[in-house]
């Protein structure tokens, strides 16, 4: 008898475990997929990118609107002390399938208005300088 009480004890618990690391596999899932509260999206940076700071995808030495932003953006971070690395490409490579989510996450960033600015491992189109400052400081617990 004793020995069906743990045999179904153990069934209950296996579940229980099962259960709970489905959803909490699928709550860092959604959490991953959702934006930050300044608009920035995690995605892999592009190849040979830094992971620390922040990094502006623009047009250099452009006279464009776009590209002038991007220039604003970068010399008002610096001179807040924060590091900024600006570059006009970006390729991505992957050492294994990425899955779609993550391929949907890059061309929407990518293909948004420039610049195109990573923060720490997430990536947002056209962001003001307070929401690029806000993501910066929150990932570095100031």
């Amino acid at each position: 008898m004793n020995l069906i009480r743990l045999a179904v004890l153990l069934a209950i618990a296996g579940g229980g475990w099962h259960y709970w690391q489905k959803h909490s596999l699928a709550t860092a899932a959604a959490a991953l997929e959702a934006p930050s509260e300044h608009g920035f999206v995690a995605m892999p940076l592009p190849s040979g990118m830094a992971a620390r700071g922040v990094v502006i995808f623009a047009p250099e030495n452009c006279p464009s609107e776009a590209a002038q932003r991007a220039d604003a953006l970068a010399s008002q971070l610096a001179s807040r002390g924060i590091p900024v690395t600006r570059s006009h490409s970006a390729n991505f490579t992957f050492d294994a399938d990425p899955g779609r989510a993550v391929l949907d996450r890059i061309n929407t960033v990518m293909q948004g208005e420039i610049p195109i600015v990573f923060v720490n491992g997430k990536g947002r189109a056209n962001p003001g300088v307070d929401d690029v400052l806000s993501e910066y400081r929150r990932d570095k617990g100031a």
